[in-house]
């Protein structure tokens, strides 16, 4: 795995439920193989304006992505993951969208 790796990882709800959850990698955190990802929602309604980006249909990078509807990247909604606990690699994004993320996330913690 690496950054840009669009991966599925089991999610504890506040219910205590898990589902699978597609993140989007954005970097490795040391010593012990852990992922700081961001979440990925088909909730598109809930994007927030200037912060979270919309893969939908039309964007460049939606069918390598291995999403199957479109989906907003909630670019402030983060988590380190233990390597153990991601369940795979579905797909990626562009070094390009990779990037936009990150400053995004760069812009909103200013």
């Amino acid at each position: 795995m690496k950054p840009g790796d669009v991966v599925r990882w089991t999610f504890v709800q506040g219910d205590g439920q898990r589902k699978m959850r597609p993140a989007i990698i954005l970097a490795s955190v040391p010593p012990f193989n852990d992922w700081l990802v961001c979440a990925v929602s088909s909730q598109v309604h809930r994007a927030v304006k200037d912060l979270d980006i919309v893969i939908g249909t039309g964007h460049p990078d939606f069918h390598r992505t291995g999403l199957r509807m479109e989906n907003v990247v909630r670019v402030a909604q983060l988590a380190t993951l233990p390597d153990k606990v991601v369940q795979g690699t579905i797909g990626a994004v562009s070094p390009n969208t990779l990037s936009a993320i990150k400053d995004q996330l760069r812009r909103w913690l200013e």
